[in-house]
């Protein structure tokens, strides 16, 4: 059975969330500490423009851009779910100037708005409650038969007639006393709710949903987890807390007081690297391509380097049921959403063909985003969908590349800073004294302005020397180190002090 490991800090004002399965990163999740993510947001909104001709509308939630509502948007996604059939209507019945309390169910993407549902969920560990969804269902994860019609017979004996109640995985291992003080509390968020949409303006905020650490707990807490591991004195009291709360059973926690970035110190920062790289590398030498389009992503199968022992088949064949599972782990990782074709290297063998299908199929059930995977074509290909949950991580670690106008994709200017501070962090550790950083203009100023990021490092090394040099002609990207432990220390010219 496959064994799993939590990781959470926080670095420089940054939530960080991370989930590794036997060793290889699976997950991978940021957020600003202050803000955080407006998915599971509640907002009293107000219409301002009726689109009849699409059954949608735009609504001020007082965020940057108006969010948009659809008729297809109003329920939660009952796809996830096992459950009684509802009943979608087909038009919105709002009109111009109505106030009305939104939920947002996805998070702005570029130029696009944040899209918002009027029928709210509130997430509990053992439950996902609908005040106005006339809804029972129950997590696909369950796959006792009648275990699923006991669960399903307890949330209809629990809710009332107009209310909607999703049983969740971690249902089974609470008893109904529980679940009854889980609703009882969501149902007071609700009232809560309600009574602040009446005495506030358009545009507030009526409801947060948890912060990422509590967020990842509950939803992926379970009896695979077998250990987590936390970069900070104040995290590992919250995830204590939250682990008493979510957890049947004891899980250890470890505290990682190290002066090395936590992830770099696992060996994973590398996965991380490559997030952002078009090319993956699989353990036999052959490598996957992955390229997003507008309208879907692609992912090309090449052997590489891999020649096999056996025929041809045989060597297609093993390369592809390797591809299949790395691709359901980078799909899970980058949050690739939408259309994903998949080109496999070709194969004569119609068992092997179905083979891949289902070992596809069977790597991507693991992902608790929904997916529907169609057979192989005769072209080779295999099509299918992933439901993306949230922001993808590579929206934070990359940006358009103004060298090539926008063509392809370079690292962000934080995920560069995250970089420099982890191979830094190292450094300094190894005992060095005084360290030279030659690196971009515009990414150096940005570096002295991030008190946090200078205040952390200072923390950890005081006593250490740290000074930029500047350079015009460097990419956003490149920046090297030198190192001197020597008394009398000559600097380059332009050399500024860091800290």
């Amino acid at each position: 059975m496959s064994k799993k490991t939590l990781y959470f800090d926080c670095i420089c004002g940054y939530n960080i969330a991370a989930i590794a399965e036997n060793g290889k990163l699976i997950e991978y999740y940021f957020e600003k500490a202050e803000s955080g993510s407006i998915v599971g947001n509640v907002y009293k909104g107000k219409v301002v423009n009726v689109l009849n001709g699409m059954q949608a509308a735009f609504i001020d939630c007082g965020l940057e851009r108006n969010c948009y509502i659809s008729v297809e948007d109003l329920f939660p996604d009952k796809n996830k779910y096992d459950g009684e059939e509802v009943d979608i209507p087909s038009t919105l019945n709002l009109k111009v100037g109505d106030e009305i309390i939104v939920q947002v169910v996805k998070a702005p993407v570029a130029k696009k708005g944040a899209k918002v549902t009027t029928h709210l969920s509130f997430v509990g560990k053992s439950a996902i409650y609908m005040p106005n969804t006339n809804f029972v269902g129950v997590s696909r994860k369950i796959a006792d038969e009648e275990l699923r019609r006991n669960l399903i017979y307890t949330a209809s004996s629990m809710k009332m007639r107009w209310e909607g109640l999703v049983v969740r995985t971690a249902a089974p291992y609470i008893n109904r006393a529980v679940m009854q003080q889980e609703l009882d509390h969501m149902r007071k968020l609700y009232a809560s709710v309600k009574d602040k949409f009446t005495k506030s303006d358009v545009g507030t905020l009526l409801y947060s949903d948890a912060s990422l650490p509590i967020r990842v707990l509950r939803d992926t807490i379970d009896f695979d987890i077998e250990s987590i591991c936390v970069g900070t004195e104040d995290l590992k009291e919250t995830i204590e807390i939250q682990v008493s709360l979510f957890s049947s059973r004891q899980i250890p926690i470890i505290f990682k007081n190290s002066s090395r970035d936590m992830l770099n110190e696992e060996g994973m920062y590398d996965e991380l690297v490559s997030m952002i790289s078009p090319k993956i590398e699989l353990e036999n030498g052959a490598y996957l391509v992955i390229e997003k389009t507008e309208a879907l992503t692609v992912i090309d199968v090449n052997t590489g380097k891999f020649v096999g022992n056996d025929s041809l088949e045989q060597t297609v064949y093993h390369t592809n049921i390797l591809a299949a599972r790395e691709i359901a782990r980078q799909v899970r990782l980058r949050n690739i959403g939408g259309i994903v074709v998949v080109d496999f290297i070709d194969m004569n063998s119609e068992t092997h063909c179905k083979a891949i299908y289902q070992e596809l199929k069977r790597a991507l059930s693991s992902d608790k985003a929904k997916c529907t995977v169609l057979p192989m074509s005769q072209f080779g290909l295999i099509e299918f969908t992933r439901k993306r949950i949230g922001t993808s991580a590579t929206t934070f670690m990359s940006k358009p590349c103004k060298y090539c106008r926008g063509a392809g994709y370079t690292r962000s200017t934080e995920f560069v800073l995250f970089d420099l501070r982890a191979q830094l962090l190292n450094l300094l550790t190894d005992g060095n004294k005084s360290v030279v950083i030659d690196l971009n203009n515009d990414i150096g100023n940005k570096l002295l302005s991030w008190d946090l990021l200078i205040d952390e490092i200072k923390g950890k090394f005081p006593h250490a020397r740290v000074y930029l040099v500047l350079h015009r002609t460097y990419h956003e990207e490149h920046f090297t180190f030198r190192c001197d432990n020597s008394s009398n220390l000559t600097l380059p010219n332009g050399a500024i002090l860091l800290y």
